[in-house]
């Protein structure tokens, strides 16, 4: 897939790798996975492009797309790490924290991969002093955690009371 794309990839590293799917796509035929990997090569080439507007649509077909296909991929994290630097960009800020703070939060996307947590890491100092902000996300999730409001969440916290 994207393995050879890096957190500082170059435009150009991105549109060969982005070229690259696509030729695969018309040598195969467009799969699922094939799809998801175009989406998000080509949402990274537009948000280096500075069409962050636009790159943040195609990170969200994206995401989309993953989650109504079953996309199972290891590049989850980074596809949402880049929807939070266009949120960033955007100057929405409290959006963008709280998605890095989310995926920080997953143990699974952080596990073993210090070059992921360090390129979140590198980002928070952009924010300025994020203490308070921490503590209300921590008190958010801990409520949301305690008393779901969706469904699915009501039948994890069942799950979990009754093993």
């Amino acid at each position: 897939m994207a393995n050879n794309l890096t957190y500082k990839s170059t435009y150009e590293d991105i549109g060969w790798s982005l070229r690259d799917t696509l030729d695969k796509i018309k040598q195969d035929g467009e799969t699922k996975e094939l799809k998801f990997e175009m989406l998000y090569k080509y949402g990274r080439l537009l948000f280096m492009d500075g069409d962050i507007d636009k790159a943040y649509n195609v990170l969200q077909q994206c995401s989309i797309h993953s989650i109504d296909n079953f996309v199972v991929t290891d590049y989850d994290k980074e596809l949402y790490y880049w929807a939070a630097r266009c949120l960033e960009a955007q100057g929405k800020k409290d959006l963008a924290l709280n998605g890095y703070l989310l995926l920080l939060e997953n143990e699974s996307y952080t596990k073993d991969d210090d070059v992921f947590v360090n390129e979140i890491l590198d980002r928070l100092p952009l924010f300025g002093d994020i203490t308070e902000f921490v503590n209300e996300y921590k008190k958010t999730r801990q409520e949301e955690k305690e008393n779901p409001k969706d469904l699915l969440g009501k039948v994890i916290k069942f799950l979990k009371e009754n093993k």
